[in-house]
């Protein structure tokens, strides 16, 4: 067990047996606030609405045309996914039955700076799938006006201003105060990822986040300086967070190279190859979170890449328009996981049960195969039940 899986085990424990009293000594030690005197556990409903009306008009406005958009995508995608069907097959009715999740947790990670943004693209979504309640932790320091504000337009009423393994800790078992929920949901560092991992089960768990990242594949047809701040505008987010550039144009790659500040070098890749398929394969393999087509034709391109969260199409399409107000979820996978994950959706916030309904009594042929299946495994009660049907 590594020192981040035993201190993350540890603090799992602890709040799992001592509840609210193990959230404020874990606050206290790691981010220096008394809970019990702060008043962010839970944040008051009113400051919310304070916050939402105190902050810079501009901000507002944003804000407000960020959820529209979040709004209308997510909607959009709830008509086209088919919930509740069914279907009578040789005697017996099949189908399925879509149910939201009752109570959920979203996790906005702080530190380096503030994430309204998690807020809108996390709970709008969970919003339009019909969740009934919606829980939000966040490090104390992390709730600022901008964040309240996020919280109140996204219509999110409980916020506990606690964050690290703790906050998912509490979330996973429930304390005195923060209610348990069903999955959780949202980034964080390496320690709220480890808390994430070791309570899969307990509670479900939306993914295991890691830094962000970017691939950006361009031709001669896009600005170089555009590029360069594509890439940068990922690395920025975390000095392990990791940024590519690919090029079949190698006249391209000199001009790009020189303008990557020397202190983001180390986590910007730079690659050149004349052969189309050698890259589109590379992006295939990294399966990135963000890829940037800054090509002629990036449709043409889009039709060789299989693994990507999200794919922006053009060289006027920069990357940031997906973080902030395209419309779609920016949480999306990482690591590698988009060979087999999505980014986030209105699908996560639903399980499906299947539903199974005999409507035909002359079904003997599929009884007599099922009974022979029972016998098969040795399940003399399968067998005897299916038999008496």
């Amino acid at each position: 067990m590594s020192r981040i899986q035993l201190e993350v085990f540890k603090i799992i424990k602890k709040v799992k047996n001592e509840g609210d009293r193990a959230l404020q000594d874990a606050t206290l030690k790691f981010d220096r606030v008394n809970l019990s005197r702060s008043g962010l556990f839970p944040v008051p409903p009113a400051a919310l609405k304070k916050a939402y009306e105190s902050i810079p008009s501009e901000l507002r406005s944003a804000l407000i045309v960020a959820k529209k958009r979040i709004r209308d995508f997510h909607t959009e995608e709830l008509k086209n996914l088919i919930r509740n069907w069914s279907k009578n097959i040789g005697g017996i009715s099949v189908g399925q039955r879509a149910t939201p999740l009752n109570r959920i947790g979203i996790y906005v990670p702080g530190g380096r700076t503030t994430y309204p943004s998690t807020v809108l693209m996390t709970a709008i979504p969970a919003t339009v799938a019909g969740v009934r309640e919606i829980i939000i932790v966040t490090p104390p320091q992390n709730l600022k006006k901008e964040m309240l504000a996020a919280c109140f337009i996204s219509g999110v009423k409980r916020i506990y201003g606690v964050g690290g393994p703790q906050a998912i800790a509490a979330l996973a078992f429930g304390t005195e105060t923060v209610p348990k929920v069903d999955k959780i949901f949202g980034p964080g560092n390496r320690y709220v990822a480890e808390a994430k991992r070791q309570l899969f089960g307990t509670v479900g768990i939306d993914s295991l986040a890691g830094p962000s990242e970017v691939v950006v594949w361009a031709d001669g047809s896009c600005d170089p300086k555009k590029i360069v701040l594509n890439l940068l505008a990922q690395a920025e987010h975390d000095p392990d967070a990791r940024a590519a550039f690919y090029t079949q144009d190698r006249n391209l790659m000199s001009k790009v190279k020189p303008l990557i500040p020397a202190n983001f070098l180390k986590q910007i890749e730079c690659f050149y190859d004349k052969n189309k398929d050698v890259i589109a394969d590379k992006i295939n393999s990294l399966a990135p979170e963000h890829l940037w087509l800054a090509l002629k034709n990036p449709k043409q391109a889009m039709s060789n890449i299989f693994n990507a969260g999200a794919i922006f199409l053009g060289t006027n399409t920069p990357v940031a328009l997906g973080d902030y107000i395209a419309g779609p979820s920016h949480v999306l996978p990482t690591g590698k996981s988009a060979r087999f994950s999505s980014g986030l959706s209105v699908k996560d916030f639903y399980k499906w049960s299947s539903v199974i309904e005999r409507k035909d009594n002359n079904i003997s042929s599929l009884l007599n195969a099922a009974m022979a299946l029972a016998k098969a495994e040795k399940l003399e009660n399968h067998y005897l039940s299916l038999k008496e049907a």
